[in-house]
């Protein structure tokens, strides 16, 4: 049952404080838009009730929205024929794709390392969300479209290491690492080749290690937990027979632990596969480039004169166009356009990896189509995505992680300033608690229960070792007054209360190090492994959706527990 105890006085933790630092910026549209996200689930389904959400029905049944979901149809059928994971659910699906009264809800990521459990509740909170939605209208038709962000750099941290927790390791964290050479750096995640045999096996050997190496209790049997794990690497090597590149590589992960093991009809499909879906739009970046550019510098002055300064974008943002030329060595280019003595324009910048020139030219300003060689080596930066999505699809509903907050504050600006209908958008901040085994084992190396205590107890072993430290100065300064006297008496009976100290020190230290990898621990948002081991990926998503129908509140953390 969806929880409608807004009025109850109960305080809750907030969503909208994601926005905290922007509280104070005077803007009519951003704060809008603050006021407008969800704090419960509840919320979101009554406001995607509203007649309001829904977009332009002339809009929708265009030429120019079907054509454009034509290619979407096409760009997903693709992707999920690769992932092997084109299910009846599936092609259900992307049946109904280009039917005019169909809703978009979409959510995006970078194909990371077996991406961490947040990438999974923003597919989870939309499924819901649509599930509930068909509940109460029978009528009503939704695609929860999933965006794989594939033309990232390789030298992003989460797109090369996922983390487990494990006490054994210095910092309490097992990293699982693709190694990448400085020269690979810059290469797009689209364009990586898959890790060798060796690093995949490396990988296995990892985790079997560290869950080998577990005590089994009343809440978890090690064989269970290695028949778990042995069942999500058939599906790590599944992928990786199907995949052809690092990137499908971990996003056929994703679709199949979704579309196969969760049950759901999301569909998935490449960004780096969807130019032709944004030609149009693309057109309309290219050709209103002055005003959106202005557009940008204008809203980066409204946060600066109020003191943010750190939205998370480049302070020169406005002069590039906000397009990524993609390179023949696989990286890509940020671009500048020059204007020609005729109506020709060209758009021009150095690649990121090998440096070199790289620029097209298009015909009257870009407002002619773009030919297909052209267009397939243009992708957008991030904030322009949302626009496109809701430009050229015309997406009702966007579910944003917390780290794309400064974009999602910009967007806001900048769709009212253009003139284009911004997608309702919803966060799920809400932090997992994972009572998983490597938790488990940390707070029983300091027979705690939980972090809370684990918090406590730390507070307790600094105010030890700083009293420690007040007892053993004044100590060591009678030491060096007795040496340079010569009582050698003296000095044994204070080298032994010295030493008894120093001891008491050490195990003080010792006990703060383990205290801290402890919490390292229970801090960790881990890899979607760290579920599939402990409590099975079908499991976790129903304690998820349980969570969104129960208590609703989506900044409250969850209690994941066997």
């Amino acid at each position: 049952m969806l929880n409608d105890s807004l009025n109850s006085g109960i305080v809750y933790p907030q969503v909208r404080s994601l926005f905290s630092k922007y509280e104070n910026v005077d803007n009519h549209a951003l704060s809008s838009f603050i006021s407008s996200v969800p704090n419960f689930f509840s919320e979101a389904v009554k406001i995607m009730q509203s007649p309001a959400i829904t977009r332009d029905p002339n809009y929708l049944s265009s030429e120019f929205n079907l054509n454009n979901k034509l290619k979407l149809r096409k760009a997903v059928s693709n992707f999920h024929r690769g992932a092997n994971t084109l299910t009846l659910k599936v092609i259900d699906a992307i049946e109904i794709l280009t039917d005019p009264s169909t809703q978009i809800f979409v959510s995006t990521h970078q194909p990371n390392l077996f991406a961490y459990g947040g990438i999974f509740k923003k597919i989870v909170l939309l499924q819901t969300l649509k599930y509930t939605l068909e509940n109460v209208d029978r009528n009503q038709r939704i695609i929860n479209l999933f965006i794989i962000i594939d033309h990232d750099f390789m030298d992003e941290t989460w797109i090369r290491v996922a983390q487990l927790p494990s006490i054994r390791h210095n910092s309490g964290i097992l990293d699982l690492r693709f190694p990448v050479s400085k020269s690979k750096k810059w290469i797009l995640v689209c364009n990586m080749p898959l890790p060798g045999r060796m690093i995949l096996d490396k990988w296995k050997g990892q985790i079997m290690s560290s869950t080998r190496s577990f005590q089994s209790n009343n809440k978890f049997n090690k064989s269970d937990l290695l028949s778990n794990l042995d069942y999500l690497w058939s599906i790590v090597e599944e992928a990786y027979s199907n995949a052809k590149s690092y990137s499908e590589f971990n996003s056929f992960i994703v679709s199949n632990l979704v579309n196969k093991v969760m049950d759901y009809d999301t569909l998935f499909v490449r960004l780096t596969d969807m130019s032709s879906v944004f030609e149009d739009g693309f057109q309309y970046l290219i050709s209103n480039f002055n005003r959106y550019s202005k557009v940008l510098e204008n809203a980066r002055n409204v946060f600066l004169e109020f003191g943010v300064d750190d939205a998370g974008i480049s302070s020169n943002s406005h002069l590039h166009v906000p397009l990524w030329l993609h390179c023949k060595c696989g990286s890509k280019a940020s671009i500048r356009i020059c204007h020609g003595s005729d109506s020709r324009i060209s758009l021009r910048g150095a690649c990121m990896s090998c440096k070199k020139d790289v620029g097209i030219v298009l015909e009257n300003n870009g407002t002619r189509n773009i030919p297909n060689d052209i267009l397939h080596g243009l992708t957008p930066k991030a904030i322009p995505i949302l626009l496109l999505l809701s430009k050229d699809i015309g997406i009702s509903c966007y579910c944003s992680g917390s780290g794309g907050v400064g974009y999602m504050a910009y967007a806001s600006i900048a769709f009212a300033e253009l003139g284009i209908k911004m997608p309702f958008t919803i966060f799920w901040p809400a932090r997992d608690i994972n009572l998983g085994i490597g938790q488990t084992e940390a707070l029983e190396a300091l027979q705690l229960k939980n972090q809370g205590e684990v918090a406590v107890y730390l507070q307790q072993l600094e105010k030890s070792h700083d009293d420690y430290k007040y007892k053993i100065t004044p100590i060591i300064k009678q030491r060096s007054k007795i040496v340079k006297s010569k009582e050698n008496e003296q000095i044994r009976s204070v080298l032994f209360d010295l030493f008894s100290l120093k001891e008491g020190q050490r195990e003080v230290r010792r006990l703060i190090k383990v205290a801290n990898k402890v919490n390292n621990i229970l801090e960790l948002k881990p890899s979607i492994i760290d579920y599939a081991i402990n409590f099975g990926i079908a499991e976790a998503e129903s304690q998820w959706r349980n969570s969104l129908l129960t208590d609703g509140n989506l900044a409250t953390p969850i209690l994941l527990s066997k």
